[in-house]
């Protein structure tokens, strides 16, 4: 399953997009593409589920609408070997799903880097329900409960066998996220985008289901909504659909998200409420990007919207003015913030950065968008929020995980805010050992670097490979004294010695497929 092709793909997506929403992209990628045909030959001469590296790393992250969930990044080699896997079969995943005017959510489109060319289909999502309710008079509206983590990985391998036919393909796959989970049979990851073509291939047999019950529903990723013009009928769907869920998934459907009403009072109460409405009038003006836009450099050069005239209002004070609007009515709407944010950072709009860092709290389901627009800022537009940086530092409004991982992030690698003694002792106490080598390379801080050959050994995983990424401080001759010392010792992992060559040969840039122009390599 592992082919050239596949793992060439899952490169290219990487390299493109990301390894996982909800973490910085690290820096161990840029020496396994150096060092790609000898990291392909290595994956290529074992089983994947003996290829397993480590558990990924998680933490909490908060949800919208109250609560956690728990999110991961998977090691480095596991990450490649996870998006290869579902490349593999993700086009008959495809094929095999309902109808876009069904299975809304994420309709795959498989390019040279990408699964999902043809956007979220959110959009698609509500014009059905729009048009379903003026066809019925009542909708059953359900969601399955914490839906990733509940998912059975024998029912993904015989999702992936029924949708390709290859009993080993889903094998395969289920044999190595059971790895991944440290052999729990239960639960895929969140954030690493192949996720989500499992899950929707674990959906295939339950829009099946539904249909066979003659009935007219629409789905976004585990929101279900099935209309008829009977009450009772959808009272029993209901029944049907949890003994179906349970018996062939093990799963279950939130009781509080579960209702049988109207389709009016369902236009009114999620469509055509005020809140919805003026949502709308937000996006009309800021569309709602895909599902990998926030880690995707924009192009300056172009402007997707109607050139200004003289009278129209400055796009800052817009952009300002609609994130004001959102946290006035203390809900958390991701797409409606997303859609903002990446507006913003498409164009260095520095006009909603005070809002957001006064109020990060609210605003940390979303902190990953938040830190990586403050990423597109220049130094100058940087050092204006220093007193607000500064200030979140003293009073611990980065503690939570979601923020702190985001934030770090952001402070080592800017000069500019590493001058400032308050971000200095963040990172010093509060920082991971990956943010603070990251700060000791933008500083060229050499004491922590010589101190750094001290604990590549007595480390292991992520923070290893950072006290190695330490090393690129020294000089040449005391970095090569150094790395050779360390190359045979039984310890050092496969990725660990493609760092350290790597880092002896000085940081090399790798060579990139064509796709990606040379100005625009999205590390």
């Amino acid at each position: 399953m592992l082919t050239d092709d596949s793992l060439d793909f899952a490169r290219a997506h990487i390299t493109a997009f990301y390894d996982t929403d909800f973490y910085p992209k690290p820096f161990e990628y840029r020496a396994l593409w150096y060092y790609w045909d000898e990291v392909k030959e290595h994956l290529q001469k074992v089983r994947p589920a003996e290829l397993f590296v480590g558990p990924p790393k998680s933490i909490a992250w908060p949800k919208a609408r109250g609560g956690y969930r728990v999110v991961h990044q998977l090691e480095p080699l596991d990450a490649i070997v996870y998006v290869a896997l579902t490349h593999s079969v993700a086009e008959q995943i495809a094929e095999a799903r309902m109808g876009p005017e069904v299975a809304c959510s994420y309709r795959m489109s498989v390019d040279d880097s990408s699964f999902f060319g043809d956007g979220s289909g959110f959009n698609i999502y509500r014009a059905r329900c729009e048009y379903l309710s003026e066809e019925f008079r009542y909708v059953l509206s359900t969601d399955i409960s914490d839906f990733y983590n509940q998912i059975y990985l024998h029912r993904v391998g015989n999702a992936i066998e029924s949708a390709t036919g290859d009993k080993n393909a889903g094998l395969q796959i289920e044999q190595f996220i059971t790895r991944l989970n440290n052999k729990a049979s239960q639960g895929i990851p969140i954030g690493p985008a192949p996720s989500v073509v499992l899950a929707e291939a674990v959906m295939i047999d339950v829009d099946q289901h539904i249909q066979n019950m003659g009935l007219d529903h629409v789905r976004y990723v585990d929101d279900i909504r099935i209309f008829a013009n009977s009450r009772e009928e959808l009272d029993r769907c209901l029944e049907d659909l949890v003994i179906y869920l349970h018996e062939n998934h093990r799963l279950n459907v939130v009781g509080d998200k579960t209702s049988v009403k109207k389709t009016s009072e369902f236009l009114h109460d999620e469509l055509k409420n005020q809140y919805q409405l003026e949502k709308l009038e937000i996006l009309n003006d800021i569309e709602v990007a895909n599902p990998y836009s926030a880690h995707v450099e924009d192009d300056d050069g172009e402007d997707d919207e109607v050139e200004q005239s003289e009278e129209s209002r400055d796009p800052g004070e817009v952009l300002l003015d609609a994130l004001s609007r959102v946290r006035k009515f203390g809900m958390v709407d991701l797409a409606v913030i997303r859609a903002i944010i990446r507006r913003a950072k498409a164009k260095r709009i520095s006009d909603i950065a005070e809002l957001l860092l006064q109020e990060i709290e609210f605003f940390s389901p979303a902190a990953n968008d938040v830190v990586l627009y403050l990423a597109r800022l220049s130094d100058y537009q940087l050092l204006e929020l220093l007193p607000l940086f500064v200030e979140g530092c003293a009073h611990g409004r980065y503690d939570r995980q979601c923020v702190k991982t985001w934030m770090e992030w952001l402070f080592s690698s800017r000069a500019v805010l590493l001058r400032d003694r308050t971000i200095q002792q963040f990172l010093k106490k509060k920082g991971s050992v990956v943010a603070q080598a990251t700060a000791a390379i933008t500083t060229k801080n050499l004491a922590w670097a010589k101190s750094a050959k001290g604990k590549v050994l007595s480390h292991a995983s992520w923070d290893r490979r950072s006290y190695l990424h330490a090393l690129s401080v020294l000089s040449g001759d005391e970095r090569n004294k150094f790395i050779p010392t360390i190359l045979k010792h039984p310890a050092m992992t496969p990725t660990d010695l493609w760092v350290a060559n790597w880092i002896a040969k000085g940081r090399p840039e790798p060579k990139l497929p064509n796709i990606f122009p040379d100005d625009a390599i999205p590390f």
